[in-house]
């Protein structure tokens, strides 16, 4: 198995333990990584706290990747306390679920540049902070 140990990967995306950012987060602790994980409200920190200590880890952090500043402020937290990263898995997918109902053809402009900024562009900006 590849070892990891030393290095350190940030996992966003994580929503329960069927979560692929799950799955791909024991993959990295079993090879010796050092975690830290992202939560996008309090709903959500509720489960990944629990299963950040499963694999070890106390970084726990918030980020609305919608929010540039909360990126910023994740970037800042990151390099303080890790001074780098060695990885990052960016398993985010939003969409409106209202919207989600129905033919793909009928969701609006305003839910599919949502869908678009969270789900896509989030990881250029995650990897330019």
């Amino acid at each position: 198995m590849l070892s990891l140990a030393g290095k350190k990967a940030l996992i966003m995306g994580v929503a329960n333990d069927k979560s692929i950012a799950w799955g791909i987060a024991q993959q990295l602790h079993k090879a010796g990584a050092t975690l830290g994980f992202t939560y996008a409200g309090d709903a959500l920190k509720k489960r990944v706290e629990p299963l950040a200590a499963e694999v070890g880890s106390t970084f726990v952090h918030p980020c609305d990747v919608a929010d540039d500043t909360a990126i910023a402020a994740l970037a800042d937290t990151v390099k303080a306390s890790w001074g780098q990263v060695d990885m990052v898995v960016h398993a985010i997918a939003f969409s409106d679920k209202d919207e989600l109902r129905g033919r793909f053809m009928n969701t609006t402009k305003a839910n599919f540049a949502t869908t678009l900024d969270v789900s896509c562009y989030s990881l250029i900006a995650v990897a330019k902070a």
